[in-house]
């Protein structure tokens, strides 16, 4: 056991030793069981005083919640800056709102996706510290430790104080949920965001269910209205919010609230829109441009077309398995964390068992958490059907985390106040103690292995160390109108501060039906080459030119690789001529291709000319190599070679059309390699492919 974990048991004792004493001169009070409501920071209890162990855990927790917060928030600060991560995430996502900010600060354009609240704040961080990732990273410091004052005013006298103690507790020591207050995610913004929301429905909704004024009314719906706004233009996954409201006012049979609540939320999301529109000509939705790929069977090929309504339910079931029983128990320190984890569809089934029955208490036992019950259904169901399976990431659940481990303390709490389970108190302390030195230990190896990191490089294997020294001095010792092209653009630029890095996320893949409809349409102008057959053959420089020239497409059919060539009239003869001579063979009937597709196999198409006019009309003048491993505990040559088979096309066509200008990283050690593109090397620029 840690010597923290000692100290708190030792700390808890001494309390408790002191509970006799302290208790007698306590003025009479009443431990929450039906309902409590909060009016001007007094207690309102419905049910009498109960002598039962949490009777009597709420009645000691009641006198202590005062500063009680302040220890929980102190431990929440210590390991925060404990488990400080001055360097950014490897995945890119969390640099990509430094962008956003950065862009919105200096050229004030909309950060259109994935949110615009949070790279709004944020960048008044830029404008002040620049591109400088600790200044930064306070932002999300500040979120999570509002967050945990927002918890506490919040279910403060609404909720028992066992159940309010014991899920800061856990908070405050786990690792997953504080890692988010040392990145540039917006995850800790989201969860300070949302607490906000409770805390604003409950003041106004159900703390008082009176008669209001037609303007008291309007009051506070339009309070709640842009709450709700705030909380949506943070994630689009905020629109759940949205629903939860309307969910609760549905079952507690408000018709009036509901009303006023749709009609509250429509105008203020319209007049935004309205804002938006005419400061920077945008009248889109914000979730459109990511919504649309999320309908997507694969969100990063959206030509295997749209999901339906079978794919959305395997979704469902596939994300309940990997967020329930993989990541939610990881998180809340009941399961460890191994590079393979499997799935287990009990643990997801009792789970959802768990939260079904938190609702059906709360219900009739304490409104503020059927709310809650509410608030993070609505967002835990959305996110199972619209997230890609392949993703698989805790962060993605982080903000429903606070909520679902508290209803399903409340499960326990409230069943076990039924006299015949009354024996069930026993498990709260129980669980509630193995949750938090199960966290606590988690934390503690976190802790460890973040204090033997030093610097923006340390703790990183060679290949992204090279990659981010070589964005660096690329970023210092390139011309300033330089655009360099990369795998991670969003750590290039943060690394680079604040350069122009240009992103080869993926290759695009051009459709086939058109290309062969233009072969239908020109049938006799197509010839298509089997590289094989050019294995280890010497080619006379005429031929070789012309084959290269004339190159239009790189096809591959299954495993085999074929290029085609766009000849016209006056050298097709020729050119012909020369194949035969070399003993090359070639298809030239449309016919003959398609019988080659005719078993099924997967083509792909990729035209060398599209993919360099890409480069050139984004201005691209130099491009970032780099051997980031695929797999990044071990180096076994396999990496992710998006980039490199980018320039491999290209290449195929325009040999010379690259420069080596420097490498960072011996070539045995995965070296960072920068390259300039020679568009006049053929002396001209590359023109914009008629054929797409």
């Amino acid at each position: 056991m840690t010597l923290s974990g000692k100290i708190l048991i030792f700390v808890y004792f001494v309390e408790l030793s002191k509970y006799q004493s302290l208790i007698m001169s306590k003025k009479t009070g009443k431990s929450p069981d039906i309902s409590v409501a909060s009016v001007s920071g007094k207690k309102i209890v419905d049910s009498a005083e109960s002598k039962d162990l949490l009777g009597k855990m709420d009645s000691f927790l009641d006198q202590r919640l005062g500063w009680l917060i302040w220890v929980i928030m102190s431990i929440t600060f210590l390991f925060s800056l404990l488990l400080f991560d001055s360097r950014v995430s490897l995945s890119g996502d969390d640099s990509f709102y430094i962008i956003r900010a950065s862009d919105f600060i200096h050229s004030f354009k909309y950060p259109a996706f994935q949110g615009s609240l949070y790279p709004m704040v944020l960048s008044l961080f830029v404008a002040i510290f620049g591109i400088s990732l600790v200044p930064l990273k306070m932002l999300s410091l500040i979120s999570v430790m509002g967050f945990m004052y927002l918890f506490f005013i919040a279910f403060r006298n609404r909720i028992p104080s066992s159940l309010l103690v014991i899920a800061l507790l856990a908070l405050s020591v786990n690792s997953f949920i504080l890692y988010y207050s040392s990145q540039t995610y917006n995850e800790a913004f989201y969860l300070m965001g949302q607490m906000l929301i409770v805390l604003v429905f409950f003041r106004n909704f159900i703390d008082k269910e009176q008669t209001f004024a037609f303007r008291q009314d309007l009051k506070r719906h339009f309070i709640l209205a842009l709450s709700l706004l705030a909380l949506t233009l943070t994630k689009n996954m905020g629109f759940s919010a949205v629903l939860a409201v309307g969910a609760y006012f549905i079952l507690r049979g408000q018709w009036k609230n509901l009303f006023y609540a749709v009609a509250a939320f429509s105008i203020v999301f319209l007049a935004f829109q309205g804002i938006k529109y005419l400061l920077w000509n945008d009248g889109g939705m914000q979730f459109s441009s990511q919504g649309s790929g999320l309908l997507n069977k694969d969100y990063y090929n959206p030509q295997a077309g749209k999901e339906d309504l079978s794919g959305f339910y395997t979704r469902f079931i596939d994300n309940s398995n990997l967020y329930f029983s993989k990541h939610f128990v990881s998180v809340i320190g009941l399961r460890a964390v191994v590079p393979i984890m499997t799935v287990n569809s009990l643990v997801t089934v009792l789970i959802y068992l768990l939260g079904l029955g938190s609702l059906l208490f709360t219900y009739k036992k304490n409104r503020y958490l059927f709310f809650i019950g509410l608030l993070t259904g609505a967002f835990l169901l959305i996110t199972f059907v619209v997230l890609q399976t392949k993703w698989d990431q805790s962060r993605l659940i982080i903000p429903a985390v606070p909520m679902l481990l508290l209803m399903i303390f409340a499960l326990f709490y409230y069943s076990s106040r039924i006299k015949r389970f009354s024996m069930l108190q026993i498990s709260i302390p129980v669980l509630a103690l193995l949750i938090f030195f199960q966290s606590l230990a988690a934390t503690a190896v976190a802790v460890k292995a973040n204090m033997e990191i030093s610097g923006i490089y340390g703790g990183l294997t060679p290949d992204w160390k090279n990659y981010l020294k070589a964005s660096e001095l690329a970023a210092e010792n390139l011309p300033k109108d330089a655009i360099i092209a990369c795998r991670k653009p969003s750590i290039s630029f943060v690394y680079g501060k604040g350069r122009n890095f240009y992103g080869i996320m993926q290759l695009p893949n051009y459709s086939s039906d058109v290309f062969i409809k233009n072969w239908e349409k020109e049938e006799s102008a197509y010839m298509l080459f089997n590289y094989a057959d050019f294995t280890g053959k010497h080619l006379p420089p005429d031929l070789y030119k012309t084959l290269k020239e004339n190159m239009q497409a790189m096809i591959f059919v299954g495993d085999t690789v074929y290029f085609a060539d766009k000849v016209s009239d006056s050298i097709k003869e020729p050119f012909a001529a020369q194949l035969r001579l070399a003993g090359f063979n070639y298809i030239s009937s449309v016919n003959e291709f398609k019988s080659i597709l005719r078993d099924g196999k997967i083509l792909k198409l990729y035209y060398p000319d599209s993919l360099l006019y890409q480069l050139q009309s984004a201005g691209v003048t130099h491009i970032l190599t780099a051997n980031l491993r695929r797999n990044n505990t071990k180096k076994d040559g396999m990496i992710i070679n998006t980039v490199e088979r980018y320039m491999a096309f290209i290449q195929e066509k325009y040999p010379q059309i690259f420069t080596k200008v420097s490498q960072v990283g011996d070539d045995n050690n995965e070296p960072a390699t920068l390259v300039e593109i020679n568009y006049k090397q053929y002396g001209r620029s590359v023109k914009k492919p008629a054929l797409k």
